[in-house]
Formats: structure tokens, sequence, C-alpha cells
């Protein structure tokens, strides 16, 4: 969604909403969370990884609605430059293209999205005597560099292949294999493998240069400041190799006082989870269950210092003021007595490709239900993501009325 507010599909008021008024509860949530007794809960989302590449920190990010917001006057702001009489005629064509050239970092379905919503707003604004910027037709270009060798490698293989074809057969400009090595001001350095066409080894690599009128990074992510300041208060068992938070099946880690166990919880993009032994993916799907599931531990009042947690009054646990027994017999009833431990549940990824066009790979857990790429992976992205991702009713009609809108009257590039 935030890819589509920074094209101008949707408006930013659309998607989003006060807690206060999506949630009627929310005093009841503030007095709880003035009984937490110092108990904390860390849900920070995570910045861009740029990886150090010189100037790449420059670059925009698509991480928020304020970023997108920032991308999409940068995005206006270069439409307008690449329209100025001084790039006026076919002897300046070159330049102009440069102006219009939209860079997309990272082949994950961020950038995948952001690529197609570029080509649908590029092919809207430079329709002929429709769109806003008719003259630039041909000049827009859209460029999608990927270090992997496959876009999207969280879909099925078959998906991944669908989404470079379709990509290529609207005129985005995928490369693949290839890493950012500098980013300036209009270029970017690209240093890419070369394969031994009869072996398939690789050989060494090309360098090459992209003149480039905007760039946005979507490639990587890594723990934002505050993490870092915790994971110096922590012990060292609790930082994992890429700087997140460990933490046990109740989303508590490790403390240096082990009498301070579960006074805090950390979950979503900060948090290291595992499912078996394999880690849990950094995406909305893992950090909404995750929230959820804290939300019941500590609404259902489970002692987070003792392992498993359990309910006040238990063998488990000692009594304390805030002991509620209608609630702790109802949930001994259920057999609930015991708090368990976090499971994620895999409903499958979605990934729009521009165009009227998308990936969609639907399972329940580790049983693939079925996978669709094109047009009808596209409906079934509309039903998801407006249900799924708007909590209030006011928001789902809004953002459908952003999407018809944009489709009757073309996308609003208006810069405030």
């Amino acid at each position: 969604m935030l890819a589509s507010a920074a094209t101008g599909t949707v408006e930013y008021r659309s998607m989003a909403e006060a807690v206060r008024s999506a949630n009627g509860m929310i005093e009841e949530y503030i007095e709880v969370a003035g009984r937490l007794q110092g108990r904390g809960s860390i849900r920070d989302r995570a910045r861009v990884d740029d990886k150090g590449v010189p100037g790449a920190s420059k670059s925009l990010r698509l991480k928020s609605c304020d970023g997108a917001r920032r991308l999409r006057t940068a995005v206006g702001e270069c439409f307008e430059y690449a329209s100025r009489p001084d790039v006026a005629g076919s002897g300046h064509d070159e330049e102009r293209t440069r102006r219009a050239t939209f860079l997309v970092v990272g082949g994950g379905p961020t950038g995948v999205e952001l690529a197609g919503e570029l080509y649908d707003l590029a092919n809207d604004v430079t329709r002929p005597h429709k769109g806003t910027y008719p003259r630039l037709r041909g000049n827009v270009r859209v460029v999608l560099c990927h270090s992997g060798s496959d876009l999207v490698p969280q879909f099925e293989e078959p998906l991944r292949q669908e989404a470079l074809r379709s990509l290529e057969k609207k005129g985005v400009q995928v490369i693949l294999n290839t890493r950012v090595t500098e980013m300036g001001d209009g270029f970017a350095k690209l240093s890419t493998k070369k394969f031994n066409e009869t072996t398939g080894e690789e050989i060494g690599r090309e360098e090459s240069t992209l003149p480039v009128g905007l760039s946005v990074w979507c490639a990587g992510t890594a723990p934002v400041s505050f993490v870092s300041q915790l994971l110096d208060q922590l012990p060292q068992s609790a930082r994992s190799p890429d700087g997140r938070i460990k933490v046990d099946k109740w989303m508590r880690p490790p403390m240096k006082d082990p009498l301070l166990l579960g006074s805090v919880i950390v979950l979503g993009d900060a948090a290291l989870t595992t499912d078996g032994d394999e880690e849990l993916p950094q995406t909305a799907q893992v950090a909404g269950q995750q929230g959820a599931y804290v939300a019941r531990l500590l609404s259902r009042g489970y002692e987070l210092e003792i392992t498993p947690p359990a309910l006040p009054c238990t063998p488990l646990a000692d009594c304390d003021v805030f002991y509620d027994p209608v609630l702790t017999e109802w949930l001994k009833f259920r057999g609930l007595d015991v708090a368990s431990k976090f499971s994620f549940l895999n409903l499958g990824l979605l990934a729009y490709l521009g165009g009227g066009e998308a990936l969609s790979q639907v399972q329940v857990g580790d049983v693939p239900l079925f996978a669709y790429s094109g047009s009808v992976a596209f409906v079934l992205y509309l039903e998801v993501s407006v249900p799924g991702e708007q909590v209030a009713t006011k928001s789902r009609i809004l953002v459908t009325f952003d999407w018809i809108k944009s489709y009757l009257f073309g996308r609003d590039m208006t810069r405030f």
C-alpha cells in the first residue's frame, strides 16, 4: 500500500487511521498498560540497510507513510524537471530521459511492487491528450536492480520467473546479479556478475554507470538505533548476527538478571524468531500475528517472569493484586492456564506487478493451496489488500474509491 501512496494511486489519509477511532476499547488498553508495572513491549520497524554503499544514504526509502510522502513529492519533481524548457526538443532527448529515469534497488516484494506502480504512473501521466506530461512519453524509464539471480525469492520458482517476464514485457529494465557500488548526483555505479556461457560459472564482474534522475533503496533491512541501544543492556546471547534481538517462544529476550525475564517483550522487525530451525521472515504478516499473540498474553494476565508463563494463583505462580478470579477460572476451564508458545501460520504472499497483474501464493501453514499470476492474481490482491490491511470500514471504502478515482481520472501528482 505504501508503493500505491507514493505514486498517487491512493491517499495517505485513506489508509491511515488514529488508534483511538479504530478501537473503542482504547481506554481499557491504556488502563492495562498502566498496570504492567514497568513491562515494556518493543515493536520497532527496521530501517533500510544500504550496506555502507557510498552515497546510498541520499536515496529515498519506502518504509513508512512519511517516506512514501517524500517519494511522491520527489517523483513529481522529476517529471517537472524533465519537462523544463532547457531540455525541450529532440536535441536534449538523452538528458530528458536521464531526468525521468527511476532506479529501484532491491528485487524483493517492496522493490517489485514499487517498480510496477512506477510503470503504471508513467503510463498514466504520459497518455496523449489526457496525461499531465504527454511530451515525456518514451522518456520515462524504470530500472529495477537486484543482487540475486531471481526476483522475489520468497515466492515459488514459477512465480519468480513470471515476475521477471511480466516486468520486462511492460518495459521495466530488470538488472539481475548486480550490486550498486556507489550513488552520486545523477548516476549510479553498478557491478554485475559475469558468467561463463558454457559452464555457468562466475568469471568476474562488469562495472558500468547508469544515469538516473531518482533512486529508491529497497534492498535489505537493519535494526534502528534504539534496538542497538537495547542490545547493549542485554546479554551477548540476545544479539543475532544481523543485529536483531533473539527471543524465546513467548517473545521474551534473555536478560542479564534472570529475575527481569518477561519485563521486556520484542516483536516485529526488531525480533529474531524461529519456527523450528527456520527464521521467520520480517513481514507484516509475521508482525501482525506476533502483536495479536502478545496482546493475548498481556490481557489474560500471564506471569511472564516464569517459564512457561502461567496465570496467577496456579501452582506455577503466586497471586498478585491484579488477580481476576473470573477470567482465571474461565481460561483454566478452556485449558489456557499455561500460555502456549507463539506459532506462525503462513497464509501466503502477494505482490503487485503493475498493469493490472500480480503474484499470489496462497497456503495455510506448510500446505500450499494455489499459486496464480496475472489478472486473476490481481483480483485476489485487491480482495485481500483492502480488508486485510485496513482496520476500519471507512478506510476500506476510501481506499476503494481512491482506486476507482485513479482508474477513471488518472493519478493525482499534486505536490504540497
